[in-house]
């Protein structure tokens, strides 16, 4: 029989009992070391909110008080990798509600933090990159631990490479953009994507494939087609366009859109690239289809969009570095068809054939190699950011 006072005192009860089963649980941890930092990921099974960060000193530790969560059971915590700037992890459930991840650190050390989306677009991965001494001991190979209790199959093998698909667009019977002096865009654009070949074959954690290697007419769908084939993690297609304005110079960064451009240049350029499949006599399914615009719509509900904004914002700023000239300092957006495949996607103009000063640069293979190593930069910081490829 349940009297009132123990039924006032489970009623009492069931806030922390709710509070509990609320948490964010940490389903895996990961731990690795590179030449420049010491890295920890922990993966959230929902996104999750640092609320407290702190630097403190004797003895040298960085906290994270994180809103809402807990680990699946306490533990001792992870020791620290040979040659790191992090000695060791240890972590503990408060009762109010945080989850308290302590790193002791040997020495001051500079460190940056992070939230990605996981990989298959449920949950958040949080990394903590802690910076060592260039004067360090020699690397140690990644080491991935799973945390007491945590689900079966939540350790995931990690991918030693990073599979990306160079598109150049146009070819064929489709030129692309025409300047003053008769540059023809789809030449320039495969100068351009078998440079970023080459240089990406030399890197070691990188797998590149091109779409086209030869002056081939190929449709939009096949571009993607092909990416889903080579099973790619990145799809960067690489473009050098008009514009209305000859004036227009710059290079400039894009990814898709279910919701609208972000700009009337963005809205502009999609509907010209993606009246490409015209050439080919039948014509491209419209954005404003309701099959494919729900197509469209679920791929976005996962990590792509994500994924492919984090890319963007590393390209913007590798081209800034390398080339200067930006047309869009921000990763615009728009409903491009090429970039419908389920995997982060870039569209890269890197720069504007209608202008004849822009024109003459792109001419020159100099030029053409500055860009091709802007586009390898953000695609090597996308990989090294990556908690994916850590």
């Amino acid at each position: 029989m349940i009297t009132r006072r123990l039924f006032l005192g489970m009623l009492a009860f069931l806030p922390a009992l709710a509070a509990a089963a609320a948490r964010r649980r940490v389903v895996q941890l990961r731990q690795g070391l590179n030449d420049k930092h010491y890295r920890l990921v922990l993966v959230f099974d929902r996104r999750v909110e640092i609320g407290k960060e702190l630097v403190l000193k004797r003895p040298d530790r960085l906290v994270l008080d994180i809103r809402d969560a807990a680990m699946a059971r306490q533990s001792r915590g992870l020791p620290g990798l040979a040659g790191s700037p992090v000695r060791g992890v240890r972590w503990h459930d408060r009762p109010d509600g945080y989850l308290r991840v302590v790193l002791d650190l040997a020495g001051a050390r500079r460190h940056q933090i992070k939230q990605w989306p996981a990989a298959k677009g449920s949950g958040s991965r949080l990394v903590v990159d802690v910076f060592r001494a260039w004067n360090a001991a020699p690397l140690q190979r990644p080491q991935a631990v799973r945390p007491p209790s945590a689900p079966r199959g939540a350790r995931r093998a990690r991918k030693k490479r990073m599979v990306v698909v160079i598109d150049p667009g146009h070819g064929g019977k489709d030129p692309g953009a025409v300047g003053k002096r008769k540059t023809y865009e789809k030449n320039v654009v495969l100068s351009i994507s078998k440079k970023l070949h080459r240089l990406l074959k030399a890197d070691p954690g990188i797998t590149p494939h091109l779409t086209r290697r030869t002056d081939k007419y190929l449709r939009l769908g096949a571009r993607t087609r092909i990416a889903g084939r080579r099973k790619g993690d990145l799809f960067v297609s690489v473009h050098a366009d008009a514009a209305r304005r000859r004036s227009a110079r710059g290079a400039s960064v894009y990814m898709l859109s279910t919701r609208g451009a972000s700009s009337a240049q963005a809205r502009w350029l999609a509907d010209k690239e993606n009246s490409a499949d015209l050439l080919g006599g039948e014509e491209l399914i419209d954005v404003k289809d309701p099959k494919l615009k729900d197509a469209m719509i679920d791929m976005g509900q996962g990590a792509v969009t994500e994924y492919s904004m984090l890319a963007g914002q590393g390209m913007v700023q590798s081209l800034k570095r390398r080339v200067g000239r930006m047309h869009s300092t921000r990763v615009e957006r728009a409903g491009f068809a090429v970039l419908k495949a389920p995997m982060a996607s870039l569209l890269v103009e890197t720069g504007f054939i209608s202008n004849p000063a822009e024109e003459k640069l792109l001419r020159t293979d100099k030029h053409q190699g500055h860009v091709a190593l802007a586009l390898r930069d953000g695609i090597r910081r996308y990989y090294r950011d990556n908690p994916e490829f850590s």
